[in-house]
């Protein structure tokens, strides 16, 4: 067989191909090492570079939604002011203004200074009554914006004083037009009034807490002019112009990423433009520390190389165990591929085989055998053989006992469905090399479908020479009785007795009837006997048997029995109509004598598997034939009714078998009868 040359070369192989295989097996497991290593770092470069976007992205949208919300702060606060303006225009109307009381407004609500000015913009009241030189200096920003409330151009206005000096603070004021006369409400706050709001919630607060993050080195905001905005750690950066990867982000609105240098570190810096119409536009950087990186991959690297050096010993070993064990393994496999091909000769078999050993446990069971005996291989192997086949149908306990080889022996079987089984049974006991009995095999042949053709074989011989017969006996009844229906005739018509006419005439039509009776019988014993010619036509079978079908549901609903049909679509094909309406009718209505009032009759019609026959089921619930006269139904005269001539039956077969189809019947007492009729498709 194929494996013997490859065994010699196993047996024979020498040191200088197991040093190849083992440089081999080393250089492959570097080559999945560094692979492994160089996906991994991948890997981890990918996560912190989605990591660094997604900050970044909510980084930029905290930026955006911090620049509106300083917007709504300084529009509220202008309302605030406005608001406090309206609150002491109202207190000078009532009469309730001083200056001790507007120092006490100013206190309360954290202002810097409330004044209410004439028409000249002198000072009429004030929190601060001696510092009057705020209106006074024509070089003021203050002077334009009161001037519109002065002038009557503006009912009310907001607007920024700046700082005279650098170190002093920028202020914001809400003038309204007072309304006892002419002149303007002035409420100034500090900048550092808004400031505290904006400290909390302004894009330097959010990128001093986000750099305090574990693993963020920097964060910072860059235009074209400088840094904007950075955490604490940054001093100083490449300028954008000086850096193209930075131009290049400035231009695009994708988020990009690159491994760069910072304080001598190298970082993963993952940058994004930012526009703004508030604060200057430009680019936000943040820059990842790779030390847990460098980390994680070293670990993993120590790891990869401690492992590699684990499954190079590993391989080692087991290209050692499978050049010891190869000869062991060339016979585990030599015996397993004769037992598959041994298997498969068994299965391919068109004979079953059952396999016991001496003890008689079953070690073997074929395809076929699980098809004749309706049982499972699984569930039969290595169980005894008298639990499974109680009744020994495969004679392998004479085997065991006698020793003993039987050939061709023919036994009857019951299979658990019911089905009766013909067998041809031939046993052989098993020998190992020392003689020693191991065992014995059961071969066996279903010949049941063989037997049913020799008993049609058998049925159709009876009826030829029943033909013969009947042609000679036919002839010399049917002269005579000729005879007789002509005397009988002119017996009626030409005679007329003086008396006792009555019952003259009545023992005339009794000896007519008697006579056309015996014609019909002889009649139907000739169409018995002899085979018709058939008058072939293409016919709808669907049809057809829905049309046989109404007509034995008028005898049914007259027995109380219950009718059903189940007619599938069929092909259309030849048959002689009125001879199979004849067989079939003939079926259903014996089936509806032997069903009682309130019983089922059912017929069913299908396609067979092979497509190529049609199959009718009759069934009925009637009382059953006994198995001992099951064999004769269709011979006949033989009758299992009290009335009739037994001929019924046979002629249906007679038909069925001109239109080449087959018949056979099943039937258990108390259960009802099932006759399957199939006719091929012409």
């Amino acid at each position: 067989m194929a494996f013997f040359p490859t065994a010699k070369f196993l047996v024979n192989i020498r040191l200088r191909y197991v040093v190849i295989i083992t440089l081999l097996l080393a250089l492959l497991l570097f080559l999945i090492a560094v692979f492994g290593i160089q996906k991994s770092k991948s890997n981890m470069l990918r996560v912190m570079e989605k990591e660094g976007m997604a900050l970044l992205e909510s980084l930029i949208l905290a930026s955006q939604n911090t620049v509106q919300a300083n917007a709504l702060i300084e529009e509220l606060i202008g309302e605030r002011l406005g608001d406090i303006a309206n609150l002491v225009d109202q207190m000078e109307k009532d009469g309730k203004v001083s200056n001790s009381k507007l120092e006490s407004v100013v206190r309360k609500s954290n202002l810097s200074r409330i004044d209410i000015l004439d028409q000249k913009m002198n000072l009429k009241y004030s929190s601060h009554p001696l510092e009057k030189d705020i209106y006074q200096d024509s070089t003021t920003s203050v002077i334009p914006s009161i001037t519109s409330i002065l002038e009557g151009e503006e009912e009310e206005v907001v607007f920024g004083i700046e700082a005279k000096t650098l170190l002093a603070e920028k202020s914001y004021a809400a003038a309204l037009r007072r309304s006892k006369e002419a002149g303007a409400v002035v409420v100034v706050a500090s900048a550092s009034y808004m400031e505290s709001f904006k400290k909390e919630i302004g894009i330097g607060y959010l990128i001093q807490k986000i750099s305090q993050q574990s693993g963020v080195d920097y964060i910072l905001l860059q235009s074209m002019e400088g840094i904007v905005l950075a955490s604490k750690k940054v001093e100083r950066m490449l300028k954008i112009e000086e850096d193209p990867f930075l131009q290049s982000t400035l231009s695009e609105e994708v988020a990009k990423s690159r491994i760069t240098s910072f304080e001598g570190e190298e970082v993963l810096e993952v940058v994004k433009s930012f526009k703004s119409e508030e604060i200057p536009s430009g680019i936000f950087r943040i820059g990842l520390s790779l030390k847990g990186y460098k980390k994680v991959a070293s670990t993993y690297q120590k790891q990869m190389i401690f492992f590699s050096i684990i499954l190079f010993f590993l391989g080692l070993l087991t290209i050692g165990i499978v050049i010891i064990n190869q000869n062991y393994s060339i016979l585990d496999r030599s015996y397993r591929e004769i037992k598959t091909l041994t298997g498969n000769v068994l299965e391919a078999m068109h004979s079953a085989v059952v396999a016991v050993d001496d003890e008689g446990r079953i070690v073997m069971l074929n395809r076929l055998a699980e098809d004749i005996f309706g049982i499972s291989k699984d569930h039969a192997i290595a169980q005894d053989y008298n639990s499974i086949f109680p009744d020994d149908p495969c004679l392998l306990n004479q085997a065991l006992q006698k020793k003993r080889t039987t050939r061709d022996v023919e036994n009857e079987f019951r299979t658990l469905s019911g089905e009766d089984k013909v067998l041809i049974i031939g046993t052989s006991c098993l020998f190992d090399e020392d003689k020693k009995f191991k065992g014995a095999v059961a071969v066996i042949h279903d010949i049941t479908e063989l037997k049913k053709y020799e008993e049609e074989a058998k049925r159709a011989e009876r009826l030829s020479a029943l033909g013969n017969l009947a042609a000679g006996v036919a002839h010399e009844i049917r002269n005579p009785l000729n005879a007789i229906s002509i005397t009988a005739q002119r017996l009626k018509s030409e005679f007329v007795p003086q008396k006792d006419q009555e019952e003259y005439t009545s023992f005339t039509k009794i000896i007519l009837d008697e006579i056309k009776r015996l014609d019909n019988i002889i009649n139907q014993f000739l169409s018995l006997a002899k085979a018709q010619k058939l008058n072939l036509v293409p016919t709808d079978m669907s049809k057809f048997l829905n049309g046989v079908v109404n007509l034995a549901e008028i005898e049914a609903k007259q027995k109380e029995i219950q009718l059903t049909r189940e007619i599938d679509t069929l092909p259309e094909t030849k048959i002689d109509p009125g001879e199979l309406k004849k067989a079939l009718l003939n079926i259903m209505l014996n089936g509806i004598q032997a069903t009682p009032a309130s019983g089922k009759l059912s017929v069913r019609s299908y396609l067979d598997d092979s497509q190529r026959n049609i199959v009718l089921e009759i069934k009925d619930s009637g009382s059953g034939i006994p198995k001992e006269k099951l064999s004769k139904i269709f011979q006949p005269y033989f009758s299992t009714k009290e009335k009739g001539t037994g001929l019924g039956l046979s002629i249906a077969y007679r038909i069925i078998s001109d239109h080449k189809g087959r018949i056979e019947v099943k039937s258990e007492l108390r259960k009802g009868t099932i006759f399957t009729i199939k006719l091929p498709i012409v």
